[in-house]
C-alpha cells in the first residue's frame, strides 16, 4: 500500500506528476456518497453531469429540513455543509442552476451555520465560509446574526489573519492530527483561491507550505508518524486510514490512498514551494525533531487570552522507523480550560517503513469517544513519557475512579516479519528494524474478538513500560539486538512509580511520578522552539519559520506578511 523505501520520486519528477495524481484522486472523490457534497464538486471539476451535481447540492441545502438520527433538529456539524455549498458557489457558479443558487442563498441567509461544536477546525470552517459568502453576497441579510453579510466581512477577515499568525507562532491545538488537519487544509485552500484580500491569500499560502513541511518532517513513506492530537482508533491502528495520506500523495507522490474524503485540496490552485517538496523527499540521515504547541482551550480558540503553558513533543526519524512521543504537557490553569487536555490524543507511537499497520504503542483505554479503547486520555491524563533518540519510557498512574484499571499495547502480529517473546520482552522485527517492548506488570494476549492477535493487556493501576528500536542486519542482527536489550539494566519501583532504564545505545533514561524526566542524570531541555530540527526551525512565538536543509532555504515570515496585507 505504501511507497516502498527508496522508490519515491525526485522533487522534480514529483512536481511534474502533480496533474496526473490530481486527476486520479478526483476520480476517487467523484465516487464518494453524493450527500457528502465532495463527490458533486469533483464531478463538476471533471466536467461530468452538471444536472446531477446540482441535484445533489440542492439536497445538501436541505440539511435543516432533515432531523438527525435521533429525530431532533439541531445545528450539529452544519458548518461542513455550508462550507461545501460555499465552495460550489465560489468555484462553479456558472454551472449552478438558478434553483441551486437560490437554495444555497436560503441555507446561509436563513439559518445559523456555525457548528454546535467548539473545536479549532469548526471555528476556522465557520469564519472561512462566512467571509467568502459575505464577499460574494454582501447584500445578503444573515437572519441568524442580525446583520447584512457585508457587516461581518472585516470581523472575519481580522479573525482569520490573527488565527493563522497565532498558529504559525505557537502551533495548532489539534496538533499533527491525521484527520483534522484536512478540514483546516480545505479552509486554507478556499482562502488561497477565493479571498479578496491579498494579504489573507498570502498568509493562507504560507500556512499551506508550513503544514506540509510540519507533516513531512514526522512522516515516513507518506505515513504520519509519532504523537498526534485528535485522532480516532482507525487512524491509530493503521496509517492507511489517515486522511492526510491524500495530501502526501497529491503533493509528494507518497503512499497509495484507497479513499479520498475531500475535494477542495484537489480543486485548489496551490502548489507547494519546491523546498517543501525537497524536504519531504530528500531526507536520508536520522534526525531529531522537537516541536512545541500551545495549550488549546476550546473556550478561547483564537485565542484572545492565550494560556501560558505548552506541549512539547519529540520525534526521532530514520529511513526504516520513526519513534515519537509527547515529552511534556504543562497543566492547564483551571478545570474548565483543561477539559480539552488529552482529548483523542495519541501520546506515543513507533512506526515502521514496511507498512501502515506495522506500529507499536501503549495506551490507557477508556469507555467514551474522547477517551476510547485506543486513543485519548481525557479527564484522566495518567501517562507520562520520556524519549531519548530510539528509546522510550512510559509510566501510568491510573486513578481509582477510572473504569479501566489496566493498560494495553497495540502489537499486530500479522503486520510484523517476526514476533519473539523472551526474557520478559516482546520483540518484533519489520524489514531492517527491530524493537523491544517491556510491560513491567506482565501481559497477556487478547485471543478473542476484534483485537485477537493485535492486543496485549497489562493489569493494574501503576505501570512501567520500556520500548527501544534500532536498525538491524538480518537474523543475526535481530538475535544480537534481543540479547542486548535483555542485558540492559532496568529498575522499576511500582509503589513510588519510578522507572530507570540503562540503554547501551541511548543512555540512562529515568522517569518518576512528580519528578522531571532525566537523560544521563540531566533534565530535559524543554525550552526549545516551535519547530527544532535540521529541516524546520522557528523560535517559540516568532512566527518566522525556516524550511529546507539546514532550515534556511525558504523563510516564511508570518507577522511580516500579516502586517503587509
Amino acid at each position: 500500500m505504501m511507497s516502498p523505501p527508496g522508490g519515491q520520486l525526485s522533487a522534480e519528477a514529483c512536481l511534474e506528476g502533480f496533474e496526473e495524481r490530481r486527476s486520479r484522486l478526483l476520480e476517487m472523490v467523484a465516487t464518494r456518497k453524493p450527500e457528502e457534497a465532495a463527490g458533486a464538486l469533483a464531478a463538476l471539476e471533471l466536467g461530468r453531469d452538471a444536472r446531477e451535481s446540482n441535484r445533489v447540492l440542492r439536497e445538501v441545502s436541505g440539511y435543516f429540513e432533515r432531523p438527525d438520527p435521533r429525530g431532533n433538529r439541531h445545528r450539529g456539524e452544519v458548518d461542513f455543509y455550508a462550507f461545501w455549498l460555499c465552495i460550489a458557489l465560489r468555484r462553479f457558479e456558472s454551472r449552478l442552476e438558478p434553483a441551486t443558487c437560490a437554495r444555497i442563498r436560503a441555507f446561509v441567509g436563513e439559518h445559523d451555520f456555525c457548528s454546535c461544536w467548539n473545536s479549532e477546525n469548526h471555528h476556522l470552517i465557520f469564519r472561512t465560509t462566512r467571509l467568502l459568502l459575505s464577499e460574494r453576497w454582501p447584500e445578503l441579510h444573515y437572519a441568524a446574526y442580525g446583520c447584512p453579510a457585508a457587516a461581518t466581512r472585516d470581523q472575519d477577515l481580522t479573525w482569520l489573519r490573527r488565527f493563522i499568525v497565532h498558529r504559525a507562532r505557537f502551533g495548532w491545538g489539534e496538533f499533527d492530527s491525521p484527520i483534522y488537519l484536512v478540514p483546516s487544509w480545505d479552509c486554507l485552500c478556499a482562502l488561497h483561491d477565493h479571498a479578496q484580500d491579498a494579504g489573507l491569500r498570502r498568509l493562507a499560502a504560507m500556512m499551506l507550505d508550513l503544514l506540509l513541511a510540519d507533516m513531512a518532517v514526522d512522516s515516513l513513506q507518506g505515513m504520519y508518524c509519532g504523537a498526534h492530537g485528535r485522532m480516532y482508533p482507525k487512524h491509530a491502528l493503521d496509517h492507511g486510514d489517515e486522511d492526510t495520506l491524500v495530501l502526501q500523495n497529491l503533493h509528494f507522490g507518497l503512499g497509495a490512498p484507497h479513499f479520498a474524503h475531500s475535494a477542495n485540496a484537489l480543486l485548489c490552485s496551490f502548489r507547494p514551494h519546491p523546498e517543501v517538496v525537497r524536504l519531504a523527499l530528500g531526507r536520508r540521515a536520522p534526525y531529531r525533531n522537537r516541536e512545541r504547541k500551545h495549550l488549546h482551550n476550546m473556550g478561547d480558540v483564537l485565542p484572545e487570552r492565550p494560556l501560558a503553558g505548552s506541549l512539547r513533543k519529540l520525534t526521532w526519524w530514520t529511513p526504516g522507523h520513526v519513534l515519537g512521543c509527547v515529552q511534556h504537557q504543562d497543566a492547564y490553569p483551571d478545570a474548565e480550560s483543561g477539559l480539552y487536555a488529552h482529548h483523542q490524543q495519541h501520546e506515543w507511537d513507533l512506526s515502521f517503513a514496511a507498512g501502515g499497520a506495522a506500529r507499536l504503542f501503549t495506551h490507557h483505554p477508556g469507555t467514551d469517544g474522547e477517551h476510547n479503547h485506543w486513543t485519548g486520555d481525557r479527564l484522566c491524563g495518567c501517562g507520562r513519557f520520556l524519549q531519548q533518540r530510539e528509546a522510550l519510557l512510559a509510566i501510568y498512574d491510573i486513578a481509582p475512579d477510572q473504569p479501566c484499571q489496566f493498560i494495553h499495547a497495540h502489537v499486530p502480529r500479522a503486520a510484523f516479519d517476526a514476533v519473539v517473546e523472551e526474557d520478559g520482552w516482546l520483540f518484533v522485527r519489520s524489514g531492517g528494524s527491530a524493537a523491544g517492548l517491556r510491560l513491567l506488570n506482565g501481559y497477556t494476549w487478547t485471543t478473542e474478538g476484534p483485537w485477537s492477535g493485535r492486543e496485549v493487556v497489562a493489569p493494574g493501576a501503576r505501570h512501567g513500560v520500556v520500548c527501544e528500536v534500532a536498525a538491524i542486519d538480518g537474523d543475526a542482527g535481530f538475535a544480537a539486538f534481543r540479547r542486548e536489550l535483555a542485558g540492559n539494566r532496568l529498575d522499576f519501583e511500582r509503589e513510588r512509580l519510578a522507572l530507570a532504564y540503562h540503554s547501551r545505545r541511548n543512555g540512562v533514561l529515568t522517569l518518576a511520578r512528580g519528578g522531571p524526566g532525566l537523560v544521563d542524570g540531566q533534565p530535559l531541555d524543554l525550552e526549545h522552539g516551535t519547530y527544532d530540527c535540521p529541516w524546520l526551525r522557528s523560535a517559540w512565538g516568532s512566527g518566522v519559520v525556516g524550511i529546507g536543509e539546514d532550515s534556511d532555504r525558504l523563510v516564511l515570515d508570518f507577522p511580516c506578511a500579516a502586517g503587509g496585507g
